[in-house]
């Protein structure tokens, strides 16, 4: 928001993020509000922030029976690791690049907002919930894209698809998820693969019916 005290604008920015990731509103407990103002009063960039809860998300729902994640310290290790990992990329690059402009938003990552832009335009009027789903997603790509260095933008991609995926769903209409389910349990029972194994199938081919369902793009680089 235009003028908003930077401070506020971090936290609400925190707060939207792992709601979206949690898919239901979130208030942080008072412990998970004083570590976000550690993270505030440290300088950790809210690009390490955002890498890191994607992944911890994105990692937890991989497990069908994982604990779900309630609070901002599941997520206090891969934050740091990523605040780390940006601050050497940054040192590494002062000396090389000295002089020298900073680098423009990855022209990739401007192809993605586009396509995310127009998938929004598409579903405004029939799916409202997928349009503003796809919207708060697109502004996490323009972020990554402006503040995350290239080496981590696939992986911090992998997990913002994996929230795009799982808020689309519950955005999606009951007859919609149904006619969904009832394909992929008819390609995953035709299998002799293992239980295990047609979990993970049919993961991967929800997400697949999602995305030929709604157009969405992949969030990956050198598309």
């Amino acid at each position: 928001m235009v003028g908003e005290d930077p401070e506020l604008s971090y936290y609400r920015s925190v707060e939207d993020l792992f709601a979206s990731l949690r898919g239901t509103p979130h208030i942080l407990s008072p412990r998970d509000f004083q570590l976000l103002r550690s993270w505030w009063r440290d300088e950790v960039p809210l690009a390490a922030v955002a890498t890191g809860l994607t992944e911890v998300f994105a990692r937890n729902r991989e497990h069908e029976n994982a604990d779900p994640v309630v609070s901002l310290s599941y997520c206090r290790h891969a934050v740091k690791r990523h605040a780390k990992r940006i601050a050497e990329m940054h040192i590494g690059r002062a000396g090389s690049d000295h002089g020298k402009e900073p680098a423009a938003p990855s022209g990739d990552c401007n192809h993605l907002v586009a396509d995310l832009t127009a998938v929004t335009g598409a579903q405004r009027d029939d799916r409202p919930a997928i349009a503003k789903v796809i919207a708060r997603i697109t502004e996490q790509v323009e972020m990554a894209g402006r503040d995350l260095p290239t080496e981590m933008l696939d992986e911090h991609f992998f997990g913002l698809e994996s929230a795009m995926f799982h808020d689309c769903w519950q955005a999606l209409s009951e007859k919609e998820r149904q006619g969904i389910n009832d394909r992929v349990h008819d390609a995953v029972t035709s299998t002799s693969a293992t239980e295990e194994a047609r979990q993970r199938s049919a993961r991967a081919l929800r997400d697949r019916e999602i995305r030929l369902l709604l157009g969405l793009p992949r969030l990956e680089l050198g598309q």
